[in-house]
């Protein structure tokens, strides 16, 4: 009897112990695919990104009927978030925040700014008060605003933009009269042969309800062959975006 009753426990305790190791088996595998696939049906997506690469002039001044000015590369960087069709519950966006940017110069010369939509009729305006150092956060609101002194975003969605450029990449002069290309040949003139260098950042969705959703973008910047075609655009849609929660 006793001896039937220890196989018995022993059967008992093999089963026991089976069943956690396969619980801990699916417990594993559900975190994995989670941390690969994220959320599945977040409650805001991704829809949109386009990105406007090019370069421009700044601080130009007229001296003795020739300009002087600065040449910078400029990308002009747009992203919609939008509402998951297939999410069914009420979803409030309270804020939008980009962090975490790590920026990897790879071999291009000059200074890698980020700046935030001005507040002047200029859309973007780079001067030390526009300049983004550790994150921007854009608020929820009724509507979409940028040029407000805190930058907003519907909270049911809208289009959140900045600029990354590279600066001090050296001057041009031309005279009065004399017409100027101004896009991406100009880097040609200050004898900047090739530009490669990635930006990434994290952008996090923060709900009414406390909930925030984060995901990784990566940028190779300036798309294109801007020396050669002076503006180029890329334009993403239908982003698959992995979204997970903090």
């Amino acid at each position: 009897m006793i001896i039937n009753q220890n196989k018995k426990i022993s059967v008992a305790a093999y089963f026991g112990i089976l069943a956690i190791i396969i619980a801990l088996i699916v417990i594993f595998f559900i975190m994995y695919k989670y941390q690969v696939e994220g959320e599945a049906i977040p409650p805001f997506k991704i829809s949109k990104m386009v990105v406007v690469s090019t370069a421009k002039t700044e601080n130009l001044q007229l001296i003795d009927g020739v300009y002087n000015a600065d040449v910078i590369q400029n990308n002009d960087i747009k992203i919609l978030i939008e509402k998951n069709e297939k999410y069914k519950k009420d979803a409030i966006i309270r804020k939008v925040t980009i962090n975490n940017i790590q920026i990897d110069k790879k071999n291009t010369a000059g200074n890698i700014e980020i700046y935030r939509p001005s507040m002047s009729t200029k859309l973007y305006d780079y001067k030390e008060e526009y300049k983004i150092t550790d994150s921007i956060e854009y608020i929820g609101a009724q509507e979409t605003y940028l040029k407000g002194e805190n930058l907003a975003i519907s909270n049911q969605g809208g289009i959140i933009e900045f600029s990354i450029i590279v600066n001090d990449l050296g001057k041009i002069k031309y005279n009065e009269n004399e017409s100027l290309k101004v896009n991406g040949t100009l880097l040609k003139q200050v004898a900047v042969r090739d530009l490669d260098y990635q930006v990434k950042f994290d952008l996090i969705i923060e709900l009414q309800n406390n909930l925030k959703l984060k995901t990784k973008i990566t940028l190779d910047l300036p798309t294109g062959n801007i020396l050669e075609n002076g503006i180029e655009t890329l334009e993403e849609s239908n982003m698959k975006t992995v979204f997970k929660r903090i």
